[in-house]
C-alpha cells in the first residue's frame, strides 16, 4: 500500500505561515500534505505600514499573495474557531460561511497578535489602529480630508479641531506612523491657500516615561528630543480616560478636542487561541519550549502543536536575567518560522529538532524621509543613515523578488517626482455614486 501523507495544518498567513510553509515545500524528502488557514488572501509587511500613510508606498507593494506564493499547498480562507489537541481536529469557518473540520499530523500555531485595546469610554466609536494595510490607508485618508475640510471652514474652532491629531502609544511604531502623518498634513497644509500660516497640532500620549524604548535608552532619549524640535507634543506619564464627543481627556486634566485618533498602544496575542485547549502564558501566549514545541506546565509536548511569532511564548536563553522570553517582532517570527519549517520534517523522521537562538540584530525606525533613528549591534545611528538602514533592512527583508522590485522603483519615483496628496477615501464606498444614481 502506499505510505499516506502527513498532514500540516499551518494556522495563519502573516510571517510564520508564509516562511513555514516556503520551508516546508523545499523538503521534498518527506511527503507533506500542507494546507494554511488564513482569512486574508495575502501577507502583510506591516514594518512599511508608516510608508503606506505616508505615500511612499503603494498599499498592494506591502503584501504577498498566498495562493502564488506557494508551490504545492493549499490555503483555506477562513478563521479558525477551535482547536481540539487530543483529537487533533482544527475547526474553521471559512469565507462563505461554512464550517470545516481539518485533521492534522502536526499543526502550527502562527496566528499572531492583534491590537491591544482598553475599554476606554469613546474608543471603539472614534479610534483607530495601525496594523493593517486597510488602517494605514484610512489613516492617510483622514489627515488629508480633514485637511481639507479645515480648509473649507470659517469656524476657527473647528477649523484647530480638525487640524488636531492624537496618538495613543509611544513604542517606535506609534511614533513612525505619527511621524509620517505628520509630515503629510504640513504638505497638504502647505498645497491649501486657504490655510496659509496654519500648523497641524500633533500630540502623542505614551504612560511610560520615554517613547521608542526599543531603539535603546540612548537613542529614546534623541528620538524624544526631534520629535519636539518638529512641533510634536509629547506628553510622557500619561494616560487618556476617554475620547467621547470627540475630545480626548488625558489623565494630567487636559481635554483635546481632535480630529482623528489613532491606537498604537501594543499588541496581544490573538484571541482565538480562547477556543483551543493549548497550554497559556500569564499574558495569554501559546507555551512553547526552546524547539518551538507547544508545551504544558510539566514541559511535555503537546503531540504535534508547534509555534512560533507573536502568539507565541518563546524562552529566549540569550539574556542573563531569566526567565526571559523573545519579543514579538518581525526578526524573529521570520526566523522560528524557517526554523519550525525545518524543524517538522526532522520530527517526521523521529530526529530532534534544533533550539531557537537568536542574538537581536538591532532595531531601525524611520521618522520620515530622512530621518530616523538606528541601533545596529549597538552601533547608534541617526537621520539619514539611520534612515538609509532603515530603507535597506526592509527592502531585503520583503518576502519576493516582484515586491521588492515595485517598492524600490516607488520609492525612486517618490523621490524624483512631487508629493502625492490624492486621497481614495472613495475607494471605501465604491458603490456611493451607483447608490446615489439608483435612488
Amino acid at each position: 500500500m502506499p505510505r499516506s501523507r502527513t498532514k500540516v495544518l499551518v494556522l495563519g498567513g502573516g510571517y510564520v505561515g508564509l516562511y513555514v510553509t516556503w520551508t516546508l515545500e523545499k523538503h521534498t524528502e518527506v511527503d507533506l500534505d500542507i494546507t494554511v488557514v488564513e482569512p486574508r488572501a495575502y501577507m502583510t509587511y506591516q514594518p512599511l505600514l508608516p510608508e503606506v500613510a505616508g505615500g511612499h508606498v503603494e498599499p498592494r507593494n506591502v503584501t504577498v499573495d498566498l495562493r502564488q506564493a506557494f508551490s504545492h499547498a493549499t490555503v483555506v480562507r477562513g478563521a479558525v474557531t477551535g482547536l481540539d489537541s487530543a483529537a487533533r481536529v482544527v475547526t474553521v469557518r471559512t469565507i462563505d460561511g461554512d464550517e470545516r473540520r481539518l485533521d492534522y499530523d502536526h499543526v502550527v500555531i502562527g496566528m499572531g497578535a492583534i491590537t491591544r485595546v482598553f475599554p476606554t469610554p469613546g474608543l471603539a466609536e472614534r479610534g483607530i489602529g495601525f496594523k493593517t494595510i486597510e488602517e494605514a490607508v484610512a489613516t492617510r485618508n483622514q489627515v488629508l480630508e480633514n485637511v481639507a475640510r479645515a480648509a473649507g471652514t470659517t469656524d476657527e474652532a473647528e477649523r484647530r479641531k480638525y487640524l488636531t491629531f492624537v496618538f495613543i502609544g509611544g513604542g517606535y511604531t506609534g511614533v513612525e506612523a505619527l511621524s509620517e502623518l505628520s509630515d503629510l498634513s504640513k504638505k497638504a497644509i502647505a498645497a491649501q491657500p486657504a490655510l496659509r500660516g496654519e500648523q497641524p497640532r500633533w500630540v502623542l500620549i505614551e504612560a511610560l516615561d520615554r517613547i521608542a524604548p526599543e531603539v535603546g535608552p540612548e537613542l529614546s532619549a534623541w528620538s524624544l528630543g526631534e520629535l519636539r524640535s518638529r512641533g510634536i507634543e509629547v506628553k510622557l506619564k500619561t494616560t487618556m480616560k476617554s475620547c467621547e464627543d470627540d475630545v480626548a481627556r488625558l489623565s494630567d486634566g487636559e481635554e483635546i478636542p481632535f480630529g482623528m485618533i489613532v491606537w498604537t498602544a501594543g499588541v496581544k496575542p490573538n484571541p482565538v487561541l480562547d477556543d483551543t485547549d493549548l497550554p497559556r502564558g500569564p499574558k495569554g501566549h501559546v507555551v512553547a519550549n526552546e524547539r518551538l514545541q507547544v508545551v504544558r506546565e510539566d514541559g511535555s509536548w503537546v503531540r504535534g502543536v508547534w509555534a512560533a511569532g507573536d502568539i507565541a511564548q518563546i524562552p529566549d536563553p540569550t539574556k542573563q536575567q531569566q526567565p526571559a522570553f523573545y519579543p514579538p517582532n518581525a526578526q524573529n517570527a521570520l526566523r522560528q518560522a524557517v526554523l519550525l519549517g525545518e524543524s517538522i520534517p526532522k520530527a517526521i523522521r523521529r530526529r530532534r529538532p534544533r533550539r531557537y537562538v537568536h542574538y537581536t540584530l538591532g532595531t531601525v525606525a524611520s521618522y520620515g524621509v530622512l530621518k530616523g533613528a538606528a541601533n545596529i549591534h549597538g552601533i547608534l545611528l541617526k537621520n539619514t543613515w539611520a534612515w538609509l538602514a532603515h530603507r535597506s533592512y526592509h527592502l531585503l527583508a520583503m518576502p519576493t523578488t516582484d515586491r521588492k522590485i515595485r517598492i524600490l522603483s516607488g520609492w525612486v519615483a517618490d523621490a524624483l517626482g512631487r508629493t502625492d496628496l490624492t486621497p481614495t477615501d472613495d475607494f471605501e464606498d465604491p458603490r456611493h455614486d451607483f447608490r446615489e444614481a439608483a435612488e
